[in-house]
């Protein structure tokens, strides 16, 4: 019958259990703001004397002989789990989805009697249960379900083995609080004298946990369509687009979240951030207060991110991360956060986090992604007399940004807006006092209503703002000279549903870029810009066309070419001054190093066209790049006849090799089997301090392998590593390599794992 715990109850009275509490963190830290004195604004009672003055939660007071007891309770785990798409949590307690019924059998010490027992099932959570605050469930056995979604029900089904077993329906509230459970079970009954004899019982090493319920049509984060609930609710391992809009791919991600210590640290979340007990029933509020844990500002949360050329000794680099378990394995271990994560690495660990407690999310990436510092919603370039960018005056736009995107409906907003919800964890921007932002409804951000909670501007800027260029005159005035409508969020990406491929989702963020929809949301979305009142959209149309070609597909330690491509739209004759530059950049589109600059001076004959370009070798780059390999060029044009400028900025990445990884297509639970993983050294310089970072869902921890020595150029090397599966079905191992010279190098091999041979 499952996983079967026989308790036996006491006849002693005794005080309700010391029960767990949760983190005081924020608590300590409101009451120090408050000021040690304040006993005359609050009545201070600690959790422990205001449970063991709560008669509720009193259990097991003296019985009387004829008095109904439980005497076993078997909470069928592998049948309600299985039944609750919950079989594949590690964690071995039940657990349930919300809205939906789940089965118990409840054995007494006689047989029960309808007309003269009474019995209550009662679950408590939170540290102050109270049942007009909705954390203390009592309910009667009914004869047949009311079908109330918005309450909780115990329906008796039937009772066998003489009446003394009964197997009662537990329906929660589609609407439940999400979180752990207490279970009692309470009998009363009248004796000869007509008083009523009260026994409770408390089944403390039983707890049971409820999560959201995407299966459920009542549950506020439903979604109809199973292949989607298989995808953004089971899919332990998936793909997180990296790159930049000319040439990307999936980095393969172990979101895992069904590993035991994953459940756990979301729920040590919403208790660390104090979330109201009434508020963990809506996912609105919990993807909010995740999006802030997820990362350390504020209250030390999970992650810190960096974005540095240096780093510490004794970190984990971001690009070494291949999921989200070994990030949260460190942080549960001493509650400290962990270093280090960017963008995509918070994004995994969201969706890792959220799956967790049952809301369906997925990792989305926005290439050219803007960040507005100014809520203007536009992107501001500045430019020097010299053509030369001023950097320090400049918004930024990443070569790509992660964030998330979680589905439920929207009551607390007009009808319309329910579906796929943007979020994000990335320290960026303050929201209410906190790093965090979302969740804002997609339709509201490609309608350009940015006024709809939360952070709609922010994220509206980040797909579809303006990119303006500003010339900067010696006396540091400003004035526009050039605007982008079509720049800002390309190819906006998410794994596609049950498939190794990209799902393009940028319609869901805006209309086609400029159709008459698209404009009008953008002119909708600058009413509420602080540079309304900016004529940034009166800038005259140029007569030269300029168009700024990097490559696709240049691989690193390869040669590539710039070239800019000059079209004359007049008839004149147009002569043309030009400055090209390209350096080094990370992905957050600030510039390093450069590569190199050259300047030109072409005429276009009316009507005509000319391309220039510039070459880059492999050596002029090599020992300057990043971990990204992203190049940033920079294009300043002058016309000489009539005074107009042009500016372009755009970047690209070089393409890496990935690494080839063998292992069997079918295995045999918990059997031994051999991975081995090749890499060749793709450059002209040895690569030292290698590494390889091997992890599966289910099959295999974070596990490193260091290189002994250094990789010689063209170089081949070999690691074998032995593993078994804990859990049946479809498995993905990811592998990644990374060098001081070389990162971010993965891979990702498929086994079918059997029950047996």
């Amino acid at each position: 019958m499952g996983r079967r715990r026989r308790s036996t109850t006491s006849a002693s009275s005794s005080p309700p259990k010391k029960r767990r509490t949760r983190s005081s963190t924020s608590r300590a830290l409101r009451d120090k703001l408050l000021g040690p004195d304040q006993s005359g604004r609050r009545l201070a009672v600690s959790d422990e004397d205001f449970n063991t003055r709560n008669k509720v939660l009193a259990a097991d007071f003296v019985l009387a002989d004829i008095q109904l007891e439980p005497s076993e309770v078997d909470f069928n785990v592998d049948a309600n789990r299985k039944e609750h798409h919950t079989d594949e949590y590690e964690e071995e307690t039940l657990i349930v989805r919300r809205g939906q019924a789940f089965d118990v059998n409840v054995t007494f010490n006689r047989a029960y009697n309808a007309d003269t027992d009474s019995v209550t099932i009662q679950f408590t959570t939170g540290n102050r249960p109270q049942e007009n605050k909705g954390t203390v469930i009592r309910l009667s056995l009914l004869e047949k379900d009311s079908g109330d979604f918005e309450e909780w029900r115990a329906v008796l089904n039937k009772t066998q083995n003489d009446d003394k077993e009964l197997n009662i329906s537990i329906i929660p509230s589609a609407e439940a609080i999400v979180g752990r459970y207490h279970m009692f079970i309470e009998t009363s009954m009248l004796n000869d004298d007509g008083e009523k004899l009260l026994y409770r019982h408390e089944y403390e090493d039983d707890t049971v946990t409820v999560v959201f319920n995407p299966w459920c049509k009542d549950d506020q984060v439903y979604l109809g369509n199973e292949d989607e609930r298989q995808e953004y609710v089971m899919n332990e391992t998936g793909a997180i687009w990296c790159g930049s809009q000319h040439n990307f791919g999936g980095r393969p991600w172990n979101f895992g979240q069904f590993e035991d210590v994953c459940l756990e640290a979301a729920l040590y979340l919403l208790d660390k951030a104090e979330l109201a007990d009434g508020a963990r029933s809506n996912p609105v509020l919990i993807c909010r207060v995740i999006s802030a844990m997820a990362n350390s500002m504020d209250d030390n949360g999970v992650l810190y991110g960096r974005w540095t050329e240096e780093w510490p000794k004794n970190c984990t680099l971001p690009w070494n991360w291949n999921g989200s378990v070994g990030i949260i394995e460190q942080y549960m271990k001493n509650k400290r956060s962990v270093r280090y994560g960017q963008c995509w690495v918070f994004s995994g660990l969201v969706t890792t986090l959220l799956r967790a407690l049952g809301i369906p999310t997925r990792s989305v990436t926005n290439f050219e992604s803007a960040h507005d510092t100014d809520a203007s919603m536009t992107i501001d370039v500045h430019w020097g007399k010299n053509d030369e960018p001023i950097e320090d005056l400049n918004d930024s736009i990443w070569n790509f940004h992660v964030w998330n995107e979680s589905w439920f409906r929207r009551p607390d907003l007009p009808e319309g807006y329910e579906g796929w919800q943007a979020h994000d964890a990335t320290p960026q921007e303050v929201s209410e006092g906190v790093m965090r932002c979302g969740p804002a409804p997609l339709k509201a951000i490609k309608e350009g209503q940015v006024y709809l909670q939360y952070d709609a501007p922010f994220i509206f800027a980040e797909v579809n703002g303006d990119r303006v260029h500003w010339e900067v005159e010696e006396d540091g005035t400003m004035k526009p000279v050039y605007k982008e409508k079509d720049f800002v969020g390309r190819f906006i990406s998410t794994k596609a549903v049950l498939s190794k491929e990209r799902q393009d989702v940028t319609h869901l963020y805006k209309y086609p870029e400029g159709s008459e929809e698209e404009r009008a949301s953008v002119r909708r979305a600058h009413r509420y810009s602080s540079r309304r009142k900016h004529k940034v959209y009166d800038i005259p149309e140029p007569d030269v066309k300029f168009t700024l070609e990097v490559p696709n597909n240049a691989e690193i330690g390869k040669n590539f070419d710039l070239k800019v491509r000059m079209q004359n739209l007049v008839d004149e004759v147009r002569n043309v001054k030009l400055k090209l530059s390209s350096m080094v950049s990370f992905y957050t589109g600030v510039p390093a190093e450069r590569i190199k600059t050259k300047e030109f001076n072409e005429t276009v004959e009316g009507g005509s066209e000319r391309v220039i370009s510039l070459e880059i070798e492999a050596k002029d780059y090599i020992n300057v790049l990043k971990p990204e390999a992203s190049i940033q060029v920079y294009l300043r044009a002058n016309v000489i006849e009539n005074g107009r400028t042009f500016a372009k900025q755009d970047c690209f990445t070089l393409i890496k090799p990935t690494l080839i990884i063998q292992a069997p297509e079918k295995a045999v639970l918990r059997e031994d089997f051999d991975v081995t993983v090749t890499f060749t050294n793709p450059l002209d310089v040895p690569l030292t301090g290698g590494e390889f970072v091997l992890e599966g869902a289910g099959i295999l921890r974070p596990t490193t392998v260091h290189t002994k020595k250094s990789i010689a150029p063209g170089e081949e090397v070999s690691i074998t590593k032995t593993m078994s599966s804990r859990k049946s079905g479809s498995r993905t191992i990811i592998v990644s390599f990374s060098s001081y010279e070389l990162s971010e190098v993965e891979g990702t091999a498929d086994v079918y794992v059997r029950y047996s041979a």
